[in-house]
């Protein structure tokens, strides 16, 4: 395992490289605006929730490894009620039409998170134990460096608003930062110490690199939202109710 967790933490320092990033941390611009792209995610969030309940559980955890996977789904998938209610916080909720809704849920938007979940079901539903278990580190990589600089922001946003965020929020960074792990002592040293076989790493090294390059697309595609969408739109897009431009049929 060794192999694949040095491959992680490397994969995780170019990640944290990304300019999407970068702009996160940008004290001149609105905190509100740096979160501008918050609802594009919206497919990712909510899929974890599946993800969490029907793909890394098992019921029946005999094993050590499932045992400390099955920990981290209880608490990893119910993030999603932190995410809507920030939502509602950052103004970020407008009323739609189902079929608006749908639109902007299946659209160009969120293309890129849904992408993401699928590959990540994709890439885990008929794996091993143990190669789960490499792309839940892969996933909490990526997380660490997101939500370290969304902590930032949230932290900005409650000196402003006087609003305590969740999900956008350090209490939340800690929680990604720790729950995998629960109270297991050593715990590096035991996923050093496992041991793959030539198959299981093979798969285990594939699986890192399309995790993180699913991750760094949806990132880069958030940048460009970000850069083409302002806050002060309600984050609507030119289609939704409110503006006389015609729905788009595909």
């Amino acid at each position: 395992m060794k192999e694949v967790l040095e491959l992680i933490e490397q994969k995780k320092q170019e990640f944290a490289k990304l300019p999407f990033f970068e702009y996160l941390r940008d004290e001149k611009i609105d905190p509100r605006q740096r979160l501008v792209w918050a609802p594009c995610i919206t497919p990712l969030v909510m899929a974890a929730k599946d993800l969490n309940l029907s793909v890394f559980r098992e019921k029946q955890a005999n094993e050590p490894i499932q045992k400390l996977i099955n920990f981290h789904t209880h608490e990893d998938g119910r993030h999603w009620k932190w995410f809507l209610s920030d939502l509602e916080k950052l103004e970020l909720d407008p009323s739609l039409r189902f079929t608006d809704t749908l639109r902007f849920l299946w659209g160009e938007e969120t293309q890129k998170a849904r992408l993401l979940a699928y590959s990540l079901v994709a890439g885990t539903f008929t794996a091993d134990v143990t190669v789960r278990l490499v792309a839940i580190e892969a996933i909490e990589a990526t997380a660490n460096v997101a939500f370290s600089a969304f902590a930032e922001v949230g932290e900005e946003l409650q000196k402003i608003t006087n609003k305590r965020h969740i999900y956008f929020s350090k209490p939340h960074l800690d929680v990604e930062n720790g729950h995998i792990y629960a109270d297991i002592e050593n715990v590096e040293i035991i996923l050093q110490d496992i041991q793959l076989t030539d198959k299981q790493n093979a798969q285990a090294l594939d699986l890192v690199d399309k995790v993180f390059e699913a991750f760094t697309q949806m990132i880069n595609h958030l940048m460009i939202y970000a850069q083409n969408n302002s806050i002060k739109k309600n984050l609507i897009p030119e289609y939704f109710p409110g503006n006389q431009t015609a729905l788009p049929v595909a």
